[in-house]
This record gives C-alpha cells, sequence and structure tokens, in this order.
C-alpha cells in the first residue's frame, strides 16, 4: 500500500463511522466529539453500549420543560 491508499481508507472510515455517531450524539444531547472514538479498534462497540445503555440528556431536557 502506498500513502494515497492509506489516506482514502482513513477518509473512509471516517464517513462511514464518524459521521452518523456525530449525527447521532449530537442530537441525542450528547458531545459529538466523542465519534471520534469510532476511530479507535473497539470505539464502535463502546460508542454503541453508550447509546443503548445511558440516559439521554436531550430527553431529560424534553420533559422538564413540559
Amino acid at each position: 500500500m502506498n500513502e494515497f491508499a492509506i489516506i482514502q481508507w482513513l477518509i473512509a472510515a471516517t464517513i462511514f463511522f464518524v459521521v452518523p455517531f456525530w449525527r447521532i450524539f449530537k442530537r441525542a444531547g450528547f458531545k459529538p466529539i466523542f465519534a471520534l472514538l469510532a476511530l479507535v479498534p473497539g470505539g464502535i462497540l463502546v460508542l454503541l453500549w453508550v447509546i443503548a445503555f445511558a440516559k439521554w440528556p436531550a430527553f431529560t431536557e424534553e420533559k422538564k420543560i413540559l
């Protein structure tokens, strides 16, 4: 592999993993910067556990308003 192919893989990983997690975290009320964990091996599993079992701040704010 040359250097250009490695850069292509990094861009593809960012598009396919980080961007969707970024949007999910932003809508759920978490800090979107945590989406960068998707680039770390095993980070996607950690992100899925956080999304599945954490209390979402976005939903707790809506209940306070109502």
